[in-house]
């Protein structure tokens, strides 16, 4: 539980200088990265709504490590949410 709450604060450190971009045009700026919960993509202000307690792990890829395992689709950055089974958002 510590670990999920250490890389959620710092997703939102490095989130909180972008928020303003993502409140203005999240689904159509390409620039934003792709956020993925239990495989679907979903937008910054649904994965924000998610409850904490529902999360099993997150992953976070950008640069080329987003390129190299996700492909150029995504050069902006993948956060991988995975909720609890039986868990939905």
């Amino acid at each position: 539980m510590k670990k999920i709450l250490i890389v959620i604060c710092i997703l939102v450190s490095g989130l909180s200088a972008s928020a303003q971009a993502h409140s203005k045009d999240a689904k159509s700026d390409p620039s934003l990265p792709v956020y993925l919960v239990d495989g679907t993509a979903m937008s910054y202000e649904q994965v924000t709504k998610i409850n904490t307690a529902t999360i099993e792990s997150m992953d976070v890829y950008k640069g080329a490590d987003a390129i190299t395992k996700f492909g150029t689709k995504y050069k902006h950055g993948v956060v991988i949410v995975k909720l609890k089974k039986g868990k939905k958002k």
